[in-house]
């Protein structure tokens, strides 16, 4: 997510340090964070209930599982989307045998039209499709959700939307994942072990995804020198690289 105050390397090791984010997980179970069709993001964003997906052939003796289409790697949703929507896609964020996780869009992202929650203006890539989306005051992923067809739950989970945080105007939300970048995930260190805190690492990511977002290469890479030995060793290869070519328009579509 965006943000608008320009940190300093004091501020910056403060947070590394670990202020106790509200949001953030105290420790991490046994069992690896693996996030799939049921996610602990649908109650993070249950201000209006989302369509949960489902995994699976839908079963056509219960009636809750009719009219519902495929989209891929096992994930089927209602065949009308969310407001007006006749179509609905999804962004899929998983690992293969616990390998680094990825993130990609299943289904089609559709451009409703503007609307008094969803107003804001729309970046395309260079095929011409839905890219980003800029927030605007007042604006709400429900409505954002319903403007492109997406389900809002998961454009929120993975532009680390954090628990109990909202969208700001100026935020960036990135709309059409590349499934070749690894995701960062913002409460789970990389092997950490059972029962530890992961209050610093939380609080890390979110001072990384601010010193990104002000261009402030000097803090990212103070900070990248703590946050490295917590990333999976594909993801640390990516950020490492682009803080080397200073590339920050790879490091904010991966902190946004």
């Amino acid at each position: 997510m965006k943000r608008s105050t320009k940190i300093t390397t004091a501020v910056v090791v403060v947070a590394v340090a670990g202020l106790v984010a509200a949001a953030a997980p105290a420790v991490v179970s046994a069992a690896p964070a693996v996030f799939g069709v049921a996610s602990w993001a649908s109650e993070r964003f249950a201000a209006e209930p989302s369509t949960a997906p489902t995994s699976g052939p839908a079963d056509a003796e219960d009636p809750a599982q009719e009219n519902l289409v495929s989209l891929g790697d096992g994930i089927s949703v209602p065949a009308g989307g969310p407001g007006d929507c006749t179509t609905n896609a999804f962004i899929n964020i998983g690992s293969d045998d616990g390998e680094t996780m990825h993130a990609k869009l299943l289904g089609e992202l559709v451009e409703m039209g503007e609307s008094e929650l969803a107003s804001g203006p729309v970046t395309l890539d260079a095929d011409g499709e839905i890219f980003s989306y800029e927030v605007q005051a007042g604006d709400s992923l429900i409505a954002i959700g319903e403007r492109f067809c997406v389900d809002y739950v998961t454009v929120g989970m993975y532009n680390h939307v954090r628990g109990g945080e909202t969208i700001a105007p100026g935020d960036i939300l990135y709309l059409g994942p590349d499934p070749t970048l690894p995701f960062v995930d913002i409460y789970s260190p990389y092997n950490v072990e059972p029962g530890s805190s992961t209050i610093p690492y939380y609080d890390g990511v979110a001072a990384f995804s601010t010193a990104v977002a002000t261009a402030d290469l000097g803090a990212a890479r103070l900070l990248w020198k703590r946050l490295q030995k917590d990333m999976p060793p594909e993801t640390a290869a990516v950020i490492t690289q682009a803080l080397s070519d200073e590339d920050l328009a790879l490091l904010r579509r991966m902190f946004p």
